[in-house]
């Protein structure tokens, strides 16, 4: 995908306003950042908006007052109106100063930072304030609530450590049903689509309600995402997924997982959906999708299709890259490989993991200075200093990104898809051309039928 066919919005391909809107939102963030101390650890755990969420006192909450004003200063230094500075702060009433500023660190992982502020930006129909308010809800969705990072962190081997864990039958059963969903396939990343896109398969069939609880079956799909994303690198920002309905029945059904999915696409990752192919459904599914789509954002429904035949997939899936389970020439079976006892073992060097991540931290500050230096030039129009900010910015992002597969095995377990070598152990470098095996190659094709780019 070259730069004449991307698509407006994404980076190579912003428009004038774009790029401003861009610029807004970085300046939004970094006077949260700047309020909340990102220079250093916070001295107090406060929201960043203000309030104080642990101590009490008259002083405390003169100095809270004093915060919140400064805040609301810096905001309106930067032309938002009354209404958008309560969007921003309420956005984060909840965010401790800790909590932003990590939050922020883990989020975008091997990603240009731009191109996940430009997810917000999209989600919003380039709505800065409350683009801004998305990405703090996603934020602190993933650090109080889903604790993401813990989730990968533990990942398929702990899963395995509490199956053998005889003593207590309650995390004994979590660790089986977890591991459970990985080896039957109910859920599997399988080659790309026509414009490079991973192809995620879903075997809906073989979700059993009841066998798995809520908490491990929402860390089961949050492991599968995570995974995913990071095989998400410019120009392939999206990816597919494919629900199989083949053998669907109503025993199959359970809407708590659905509800968890869509608010995974519309809120948490957003704009990381290509297209959603509702295969094979049986007439059954008619009713249950009514419903199901009176939940949905119009933008998610949009890139829904139904398919029923290898030729409908055919539209998106190169014809000899659909296996033979969904009707297509290619002789390939979904096989799991066990953990490995010593898989993880990089993530006890906690001398090495914090030199990492001290080398990130020290990106990052880097990034936010030539960031806020590149939006006073542009407020300057200063035209050098602004291709030199943004040229330094290229540079750091992909120093952030090299940083990141450096850090990867000391803060993520290893799962599947780094056993079968799709995610290699030296990070997935498509600027390399790393090859997959065989069966789950992954190509950037240049162009792609009209109704496959607007899918």
């Amino acid at each position: 995908m070259t730069s004449t066919n991307t698509p407006s919005g994404f980076i190579g391909n912003l428009s004038t306003e774009q790029e401003a809107k861009l610029r807004q939102l970085w300046t939004i963030l970094l006077k949260a950042l700047e309020a909340s101390g990102v220079e250093g650890p916070p001295q107090r755990k406060q929201s960043v908006s203000g309030t104080d969420s642990n101590v009490s006192g008259r002083d405390s909450t003169a100095s809270t007052r004093a915060d919140s004003s400064q805040f609301t200063k810096s905001l309106q230094e930067t032309g938002l109106n009354a209404t958008q500075i309560r969007v921003v702060q309420q956005a984060l009433a909840n965010m401790t100063t800790d909590e932003l500023h990590q939050g922020f660190l883990t989020s975008f992982k091997n990603e240009n930072p731009d191109v996940l502020m430009l997810r917000y930006l999209r989600a919003r129909k380039w709505d800065v304030c409350n683009a801004f308010a998305m990405m703090v809800a996603a934020v602190e969705w993933r650090v109080k609530e889903m604790r993401v990072e813990e989730v990968l962190q533990n990942g398929e081997l702990h899963a395995l450590k509490q199956e053998q864990n005889s003593v207590n039958p309650g995390e004994q059963k979590d660790g089986s049903s977890f591991l459970a969903q990985s080896r039957m396939g109910k859920c599997f990343l399988h080659g790309v689509d026509k414009i490079g896109r991973p192809i995620v398969v879903i075997r809906v069939r073989l979700h059993k309600p009841g066998e798995q609880t809520e908490e491990v079956l929402n860390r089961y799909i949050v492991n599968v995402i995570e995974s995913v994303r990071l095989l998400l690198r410019q120009p392939v920002e999206t990816a597919t997924v494919v629900f199989d309905m083949t053998g669907f029945s109503l025993s199959n059904m359970e809407y708590p997982p659905v509800k968890f999915i869509i608010r995974c696409f519309e809120a948490n990752y957003p704009e990381c959906l290509g297209v959603l192919l509702i295969h094979n459904a049986p007439w059954i599914f008619s009713g249950i999708w009514r419903l199901i789509k009176g939940w949905m954002d119009p933008v998610i429904v949009s890139k829904i299709q139904f398919t029923k035949s290898v030729r409908d997939l055919e539209n998106y899936i190169p014809r000899e890259r659909i296996f033979k389970e969904l009707g297509g020439p290619e002789d390939w079976e979904y096989k799991y490989i066990e953990p490995e006892q010593n898989e993880n073992k990089r993530m006890d060097d906690t001398t090495t993991r914090e030199a990492l991540e001290e080398e990130r931290r020290d990106i990052v500050k880097e990034l936010l200075t030539t960031t806020s230096s590149w939006i006073t030039a542009t407020e300057n129009k200063d035209n050098g200093q602004v291709q030199t900010t943004k040229a330094r910015r290229n540079e750091l992002a992909e120093q952030l990104s090299a940083n990141y597969w450096k850090l990867d095995p000391y803060v993520r377990a290893r799962n599947y898809l780094d056993r079968a070598g799709v995610i290699p152990d030296v990070g997935f470098q498509p600027q390399q051309v790393v090859k997959m095996e065989k069966e789950l190659e992954i190509e950037q094709h240049e162009t792609a039928p009209a109704h496959v780019l607007s899918a």
